[in-house]
């Protein structure tokens, strides 16, 4: 978890109102940014003192094909060249991202008088970089000075390099709480404003700096960033603001910072290293860091705002890898969010020579961009070997998976029986009951409603579900036993609803309210969605809305949702307008008669580990016909390839073979994580990782942490359900993978950990931040 404590979570009510890779007018590219510290020679770091397959058989490997595999050696042997060696700018030909050179990375030899501005820039043309970040420090006092802007402007030129952002720093504090301090700042930054489009840079990196607590400087920043970016529009300049330092530090505060500026396209430059928000010393810089924001979550929000990113290194091992972090899981960051802007290299260590630094780091930066294969021969091996096991031990009767990446099948296997008690293998086309995996679906219908407008997730849910009107939040019982409630202190929204934060009761032993509950019988399957809502409205709350995670009825509430706003019954508005556009024509809440010998039993698995089939009248009870209760959060069926399909829309960001379901941003959105990290009390939440909540999913956030922890790539939704099912999106990979079982209790076995563990293979623990 992250040590950030303050109210903000990411802000992920409006999606960014530009592309994650934005370009000004003119088609220029997008830029990106290093970070440095304060004037004069401060510590150099924020933080130092397809092979389809057959049931049960292995296939070949599937080999690259001849362009992936040119690019590969390529990025191969660029980064075993010397290190001094001269470079070509031809990354970006082969589809590759672009480099940036951030100009700190040789603010020694600058400082010192030993290279010039110009020389930096000639010298990253020599190097092979495509573009410069230029840092306002080592030209501070020509800032007006027309005819050395206009020199600096003709030299990159000459070298082949782009000009792609100018960093600010020592020009005042936009967040200053005193509004005289605060303007002088902002009159600054214009001055450097004025430099930054006679230089012909696209973007103008600032830092949100200011004095108070964070809700002071948040304010007082978005007053003076939001001036200085209005001015920037008007010259078809972007401002950004890089995590550097004090507040800023913290993904949850910038982001909330970004998005009450949205409306001056303010972006982010997502550094890799900046993330010490308190120091033993009170200040921006030096001491000891003593509370420390998780780089990966960081990373992870920042990106859907950058404007760039620094790739910045400190020391290698001898294989070339930065011994602080993990170079991998943050471009699985990157990728994840489609960013195809620069990707600017910074070099900040003390035990290389600047431009050896330099190359290593652009070394790994480029072994760590290509897509890595997941799902080859070994990992086939390792999941035909995972899933027989447990059907061999007797844990499952039966399990199957179907895992493609990169729009190619690459992995089919079932093993076991379906039917034990009839003989029915488990095979590609049986039908399971997915339970919660339900949810996802609902969630996607309950977007498909704000995109059109019908909705926003901050709004009180009682302006749209009238029965929610006059909520009550348990207190207790009194002497008498009667519940003790009182007014919530704000309302319940539609947000609070799609996170699971909405306070509806779902089991537990809470005097008064568990028997209020259980006596509304509120999932019995005669109660229509709006007969189940009634109810539900007029029983009080387990806590204030907003301050738990509580897994339970709100999914329910959001097929009701669906159904008021929609004027169409919920099952009637999903089959028009998610399951039959997708072709998933075997998604069902009732299956036929003609295809119950296709549908799985169910499961029970004893403590001691003897499994028993359970009777199919009643395992099958809700799918054997159709019930007045049409919910959200349970009840439907599918088979592989139908919620297969599911999947790779999600991870096509809405659209699969030519049909939308969702626009690319409400997928993000869906995929981002909702959870201020004030919500601590998370229920059973934690147990599937280092996971935030999103829209109906939970989403990765840092890298598994030990070999126990599920495994899994930071940036990855997911959700299973009660028969032990599971699915999840990998979008740095693009990768979706579906694992269908029916056994109660829910995975007891570590199903899904061996399963995720034979796709992705061994544990490789994460570097530590020690010195950064």
């Amino acid at each position: 978890m992250a040590t950030m404590t303050s109210p903000w979570g990411p802000s992920p009510s409006i999606p960014p109102p530009y592309p994650t890779a934005w370009k000004p007018a003119g088609g220029r590219a997008p830029p990106t940014c290093c970070c440095w510290k304060t004037s004069g020679r401060e510590p150099l770091s924020s933080d130092s003192p397809g092979v389809k397959r057959h049931t049960g058989s292995l296939s070949s490997p599937k080999f690259l094909p001849p362009m992936r595999y040119l690019v590969f050696l390529l990025f191969l042997f660029s980064a075993c060249a010397a290190t001094d060696a001269p470079r070509t700018a031809t990354t970006a030909e082969h589809g590759g991202p672009r480099y940036s050179l951030g100009q700190w990375s040789f603010h020694r030899a600058l400082f010192d008088g030993e290279m010039s501005n110009f020389d930096f820039v000639r010298t990253a043309g020599e190097m092979g970089f495509e573009g410069v970040e230029l840092v306002n420090q080592f030209f501070a006092d020509r800032v007006d000075n027309p005819a050395f802007l206009d020199s600096l402007k003709a030299t990159a030129a000459d070298a082949g390099v782009e000009l792609t952002m100018l960093l600010i720093d020592g020009a005042g504090n936009l967040g200053a709480s005193d509004p005289v301090a605060r303007n002088a700042a902002v009159e600054q930054h214009l001055a450097w404003l004025e430099a930054t489009q006679r230089l012909g840079i696209p973007a103008m990196r600032i830092n949100a700096h200011g004095d108070g607590d964070a809700e002071q400087v948040l304010k007082a920043s978005v007053d003076g960033i939001g001036r200085l970016a209005r001015a920037a529009n008007q010259r078809g300049i972007r401002i950004l603001i890089e995590n550097h330092g004090g507040w800023s530090n913290s993904g949850a505060w910038l982001t909330e910072l970004l998005s009450r500026l949205r409306e001056y396209e303010v972006g982010s430059v997502a550094d890799f290293d900046n993330w010490c928000i308190e120091r033993d010393n009170g200040q921006l810089w030096g001491g000891n860091c003593t509370k420390r924001y998780d780089r990966y979550e960081g990373l992870q929000e920042l990106m859907p705002y950058a404007g760039g990113v620094s790739v910045k290194a400190f020391n290698f091992d001898q294989d070339g890898r930065e011994t602080s972090m993990d170079f991998a899981a943050l471009f699985d960051i990157i990728r994840a969010s489609g960013y195809d802007g620069y990707l600017g290299i910074e070099y900040e260590g003390d035990s290389l020579p600047p431009r050896e630094g330099i190359e290593k780091t652009r070394a790994l930066a480029e072994r760590s961009w290509p897509r890595r294969e997941v799902v080859g021969a070994p990992a086939m091996e390792r999941i035909d070997s995972t899933l027989e096991g447990f059907v061999r031990r007797g844990d499952v009767a039966g399990v199957s998976a179907l895992v493609y990446e990169k729009g190619e099948e690459v992995y089919f296997g079932a093993f076991g029986e379906a039917d034990r008690e009839a003989g029915t293998p488990m095979q590609r086309n049986t039908i399971v009951q997915i339970y919660s995996m339900t949810k996802p679906v609902t969630g996607v219908a309950l977007m498909q409603l704000y995109e059109a407008g019908k909705f926003q997730l901050d709004d009180p849910l009682a302006d749209y579900l009238p029965e929610f009107a006059n909520l009550r939040v348990y207190q207790g019982v009194g002497d008498a036993g009667a519940m003790n409630t009182t007014a919530p202190g704000r309302p319940l929204t539609v947000r609070d609803i799609t996170r699971h934060t909405s306070g509806f009761y779902n089991g537990g032993d809470t005097p008064g309210l568990q028997a209020a509950y259980e006596a509304a019988d509120l999932r019995n399957y005669d109660n229509t969605l709006s007969a189940m809502g009634a109810k539900l409205g007029r029983l009080p709350l387990l806590f204030e809305p907003g301050t738990q995670w509580h897994y339970g009825l709100s999914v329910d509430v959001q097929a009701l949702l669906v159904e008021r706003l929609s004027g169409q019954p919920f099952d009637a508005y999903i089959r028009e307008h998610i399951l039959d556009p997708l072709g998933m024509d075997e998604t069902r809440y009732v299956v036929p008669e003609a295809d119950l010998d296709r549908f799985s039993a169910a499961y029970n698995r004893a403590a001691d580990g003897t499994l028993t089939q359970l009777p199919n009248e009643e395992a099958h009870a809700f799918n054997l016909r159709k019930w007045p209760l049409t919910p959200g959060g349970f009840g439907l069926t599918s088979t592989l390839d139908d919620y297969m399909t599911f999947a790779r829309m999600l991870v096509n960001e809405g659209t699969l073979e030519g049909t939308t379901i969702l626009q690319p941003e409400t997928v993000r959105l869906m995929r981002t994580n909702h959870l201020a990290d004030t919500v601590t009390e998370r229920s059973w939440l934690p147990s599937k990782g280092q996971v935030g909540f999103g829209i109906d999913f939970a989403v990765r956030q840092r890298p598994p942490a030990t070999a126990e922890e599920n495994p899994g790539t930071v940036g990855e939704f997911f959700w299973d359900g009660a028969a032990s099912t599971l699915f999840w999106v990998d979008p740095a990979n693009e990768l979706t993978a579906v694992l269908f079982v029916q056994l109660f209790p829910y995975d007891q076995i570590g199903l899904h950990h061996d399963f995720r563990r034979a796709v992705y293979g061994p544990f490789r623990p994460l570097p530590t931040a020690a010195g950064h």
